[in-house]
């Protein structure tokens, strides 16, 4: 009796130890991944957002791994996803997001990015895209445009346009984080504005990543974001 009671006090100390590791870790309810095609630009967004929002590397885990096509990227996800389940000393993923641009050949992109959906593992993994590209959704935090572009370069010729300091290592302003809910509120309008007028470029969903970010924080840091 009092060597399984020990035991079982040990046991459970060792799981206190390691809910407390979790909390200690963690500034928010929810710990999310999130892989990026771009090697600058979009984890310099995030992460400036992410310490706006007063969250930490262990609730929102930014990452570029090597390939940047969707598959690849994917890929990447479901292992970091599976690979996070078994550290028991970490919690685990609430969400998994891939972010990416569908610039270049669009029906290849389009195909590949629909290839990347439909992989085993991908089941629950949500994706950020950009049409033609990440400047796409900068712009946004300047303009409403549901101007077609077709290529990177030229929306971020038209953002370079609002922005002249613009540059693809960007680390964003306080000022351009505080337009977020403009550009939240612009990508909204031009979803509805496509529905309408069946047009399929440009788009984005780089918002609902943004509004899960800011869903994860307290209430007194979050953004005021517009209902969706």
């Amino acid at each position: 009796g009092r060597t399984q009671a020990v035991s079982r006090g040990k046991s459970q100390l060792r799981k206190n130890a390691k809910t407390l590791a979790r909390i200690r870790e963690k500034s928010s309810n929810k710990c999310i991944l999130i892989v990026t095609e771009g090697k600058n630009t979009e984890p310099n967004y995030l992460k400036a957002l992410r310490k706006k929002l007063g969250l930490k590397a262990a609730d929102i885990e930014v990452v570029h791994p090597e390939g940047t096509d969707p598959v690849t990227l994917t890929q990447a996800a479901i292992a970091l996803f599976k690979k996070r389940q078994k550290q028991q000393l970490k919690a685990p993923y609430d969400e998994v997001w891939v972010v990416f641009d569908l610039e270049k050949t669009h029906d290849e992109r389009r195909a590949k990015a629909k290839e990347a959906r439909n992989l085993k593992g991908a089941k629950g993994i949500r994706f950020a895209e950009a049409d033609p590209s990440f400047e796409f959704w900068r712009l946004l935090h300047e303009t409403y445009t549901a101007k077609s572009f077709d290529s990177c370069e030229a929306a971020t010729k038209e953002l370079k346009e609002k922005c002249p300091e613009y540059t693809k290592s960007e680390n964003p302003s306080a000022e351009t984080l505080n337009k977020i809910p403009f550009a939240v509120a612009n990508a909204q309008r031009l979803r509805k504005d496509s529905e309408q007028s069946g047009r399929t470029t440009p788009a984005t969903t780089v918002d609902l990543l943004v509004r899960t970010m800011n869903e994860a924080t307290r209430r007194d840091l979050q953004l005021p974001l517009q209902k969706s």
